[in-house]
């Protein structure tokens, strides 16, 4: 009788120690990304998480213990603290990017010097310099040094920033040799007390419905429109009548706005780097919108992606993901302020461009051209 019970209860233990396993964070997860890398050795991590169904930070998570992996402390000091010492690391790579959209940018940062009023000097920091980056921490969840190797024998080493759901906003890449022990002084300062092999990440939320165009008050929309006097306090207008960046193009009369073809993207692009025109190109996510500013000048098609591959940046727009875009044109003190936003098929902002002003100018007449020979759609 005795045996009997003991039997039971080990079989219980063992019951409870199976599933305890079965339901331990991705815990087959580092194999199937072992074996989905054998089969596909080029393959992004960030397609390699949508072909696994998991988020991209879930799979570095698992290269955490003795794969080159290390967990950075969370939470927006931290965050902050890091990118205050990234001047200290000398020239770095940074890239932003979203679901059809990459900008990567090489240079130095310089430490912020704030002015009277507290605010970053442009050109100083990651305000208006190479590395010109506008954060939005509040929705970041999770850091990781990231040291594996590279290219042509050579050690990557780089920082890595996810949102709540996974998705990276920001990635920080060493990219020069002479950094490596300020890279490493600064992982070690920065080291979460804890490394666990798996990270819990939250379902993206359903994508919640606008207000329909019936219900929005088209006059308080343009009025307010016309009242602009600065490009940034758009985002405002959209929240105050409660409608999304896209209704309020589509509403504002085609006087203001007017729809084009995603193929634009590659006039635009080309006019811009034959004319040497000087843009300013945004690409964003929800944590974080990095900006270029300058000339361009080789522009290219690689099979899926429409490229420019300049020495200092890169840009890599996936066409298939790119549907339509929109000329836009927003009163500013400065004059009318011309962008050209493109968007994917579910009305998610892929990238934004402007011209290249100095502060208190007009945008120049040779950018309105080249924007102006975008056909409209249809």
């Amino acid at each position: 009788m005795k045996y009997t019970k003991l039997g039971t209860l080990l079989l219980a233990v063992g019951i409870i120690s199976i599933a305890a396993c079965s339901t331990t964070p991705n815990s087959n997860l580092a194999e199937r990304w072992s074996a989905l890398r054998v089969e596909q050795p080029k393959l992004q991590p960030r397609d390699a998480a949508q072909k696994l169904n998991v988020s991209e930070a879930e799979l570095v998570a698992t290269n955490v213990v003795g794969k080159g992996a290390t967990r950075l402390r969370d939470g927006g000091p931290a965050y902050k603290a890091v990118y205050d010492r990234l001047h200290e690391l000398g020239q770095i790579k940074a890239i932003t990017r979203n679901d059809t959209a990459v900008l990567e940018r090489v240079g130095t940062v310089t430490q912020a010097k704030l002015n009277a009023d507290g605010r970053v000097i442009p050109g100083t920091g990651f305000a208006g310099g190479p590395i010109d980056l506008r954060f939005g921490t509040d929705q970041w969840r999770s850091a990781f040094a990231v040291v594996q190797p590279g290219r042509e024998g050579k050690t990557s080493r780089s920082l890595q920033f996810f949102d709540v759901h996974g998705n990276a906003v920001n990635k920080v890449y060493l990219d020069n040799e002479a950094g490596v022990a300020a890279f490493d002084k600064l992982v070690a300062d920065f080291k979460a007390p804890e490394q666990p092999a798996y990270l819990s990440v939250d379902k993206a939320p359903a994508k919640v419905a606008g207000k329909p165009n019936g219900e929005v008050d088209v006059k308080e929309l343009r009025d307010t429109w016309n009242e602009l006097s600065d490009v940034h306090e758009f985002p405002r207008l959209l929240k105050d009548l409660g409608i999304t960046r896209e209704q309020a193009l589509d509403l504002i009369g085609k006087d203001a706005a007017y729809r084009i073809s995603g193929q634009s993207v590659q006039t635009l692009l080309e006019s811009a780097a034959k004319q040497g025109q000087p843009i300013m190109v945004f690409v964003g996510n929800p944590g974080m919108t990095q900006i270029f500013s300058g000339k361009i000048t080789k522009v290219k098609a690689t099979e899926e992606w429409y490229n420019v591959l300049d020495p200092d940046f890169n840009l890599h727009l996936r066409q298939a993901g790119i549907d339509h875009g929109w000329v836009v044109k927003r009163p500013a003190k400065d004059g009318m302020i011309t962008s050209v936003e493109f968007y994917d098929a579910k009305g998610e902002q892929v990238v934004n461009f402007f011209s290249r002003r100095d502060r208190n100018k007009e945008e120049t007449t040779a950018w309105r051209a080249i924007v102006a020979t975008l056909p409209k759609a249809s």
